[in-house]
């Protein structure tokens, strides 16, 4: 059995198994840290920053719980730091850049362009606090209670913004889906 990634790096100081763990995260938690700051470079040093303190300290990686967890805690308290740091200044001077991404899966391939927009639109249209949590249970694959560890709120939050994310994403896309999609959906 191969050595995980994180073994290599605390253990081999393997700089290739670091690039690999970075490429593998980098895009998720650069997109977390856009939420807070709204400022691409800024996202992409905050991320860099909180991999050199990874790689810097990477003796003690194996006393991490969570990996993801961390990482996503790490990433948004150097965001808020910033915001501190930066709160004195000119708002025009942060660059506002809307994007949204669906990661590929068999069944995402099959919706139409068209359909796709709007459903980018509707999530988009989700509160802030409502589209974070969607966003990260639902695109980066964390659990509602680790987002609850990320965000420091309660799992019940959590829960209760899925569902509320859920129903007024159905609402938005309701004329664009099949007259059967609501029932099915309820269903499963």
């Amino acid at each position: 059995m191969q050595p995980s990634l994180l073994h290599r790096i605390q253990f081999n100081n393997d700089e290739t198994a670091f690039r690999q763990f970075y490429t593998d995260h980098m895009f998720r938690l650069f997109q977390f840290a856009f939420t807070f700051i709204q400022n691409r470079e800024q996202a992409e040093e905050i991320v860099n920053d909180v991999f050199l303190k990874l790689w810097q300290n990477r003796s003690r990686i194996d006393q991490i719980e969570n990996i993801s967890v961390y990482l996503y805690v790490a990433v948004k308290n150097t965001a808020a730091n910033y915001q501190r740091q930066v709160s004195r200044r000119d708002p025009r001077d942060l660059e506002v850049v809307h994007h949204f991404y669906l990661s590929p899966d068999p069944e995402q391939l099959l919706i139409t362009d068209e359909l796709r927009k709007k459903i980018a639109a509707a999530i988009d249209d989700l509160p802030a606090r409502c589209k974070l949590i969607f966003k990260l249970v639902k695109e980066d694959g964390l659990s509602a209670a680790e987002v609850a560890a990320i965000l420091d709120i309660s799992y019940k939050t959590v829960t209760t913004q899925l569902t509320i994310a859920l129903k007024k994403l159905e609402e938005a896309l309701r004329p664009s889906l099949p007259k059967n999609f609501s029932a099915s959906f309820k269903k499963k």
